[in-house]
């Protein structure tokens, strides 16, 4: 009979938490639009923000890179890609097809506390909608929109939908103030009343419809010669 095997203890590597951290980091900040499209942000300022020295960070970027979320020069530099607006309109299909399959599948499968929780994230867009500020605001309706997918119970198909979300959540800044005005989370709205209904179909349509308002909003401005200027910080660059 083979012996059994012991493996020896291993001390955690703190390099390894260095390096999943900064990707963790900046993979959440490309998701929820602190970043916006043709931004260059040098290493050396990163790894400043975060705290870090520069090696981890290079692995970061060069993870993202390869997920094509950014593009890089991993010793030097990150930056935001500005898509096309055939990239563009490729995403919003995928993202119609993948988010209302989401929708639809938690709209049967959701329980009550993730209702309560949609609906929690829904209460602090509505408190910060008097400010306008997309910084504050994108983070918490991409918190709502992926509190429903996790809903669906399909870990799968909730990681596609993150790699979209990586490369088209930069836009999501041209949609304040204009869109968001216009628009006053009518059909999110109308979602959680579908989720609460448990009306698979319609929380699907609703969604769809949502991500369709605000990507055609975000294509006006990619049929243009020259993409609008998004104030952010410089000393980031």
């Amino acid at each position: 009979m083979t012996p059994a095997i012991t493996l020896p203890s291993f001390a955690p590597v703190e390099y390894q938490t260095l390096r999943d951290n900064a990707y963790a980091q900046l993979r959440e900040a490309l998701m929820t639009g602190q970043f916006i499209p043709g931004q260059r942000v040098t290493i050396r300022g990163l790894a400043a923000a975060l705290g870090m020295s520069p090696t981890p960070i290079r692995e970061a970027v060069r993870r993202l890179a390869a997920e094509r979320a950014i593009e890089a020069e991993p010793n030097r530099w990150m930056r935001i890609p500005i898509l096309t607006a055939a990239q563009l309109r490729e995403l919003r299909a995928i993202r119609l097809a993948l988010e209302g399959l989401a929708a639809e599948e938690a709209a049967r499968r959701i329980t009550p506390a993730e209702i309560a929780e949609v609906q929690r994230h829904e209460e602090e867009i509505v408190a910060l909608r008097p400010l306008g500020d997309p910084k504050q605001m994108i983070p918490r309706i991409s918190r709502l929109h992926f509190a429903i997918y996790r809903a669906s119970a399909m870990p799968d198909l909730v990681r596609i939908i993150e790699s979209l979300w990586l490369r088209s959540a930069p836009y999501s800044n041209l949609l304040f103030p204009g869109y968001t005005r216009m628009e006053k989370g009518r059909l999110r709205a109308a979602v959680i009343a579908a989720l609460k209904r448990r009306d698979a179909l319609e929380a699907r349509t609703l969604i769809q419809a949502d991500i369709a308002g605000a990507l055609d909003y975000i294509l006006i401005f990619a049929d243009r010669p020259t993409w609008p200027k998004i104030q952010f910080d410089p000393a980031a660059e």
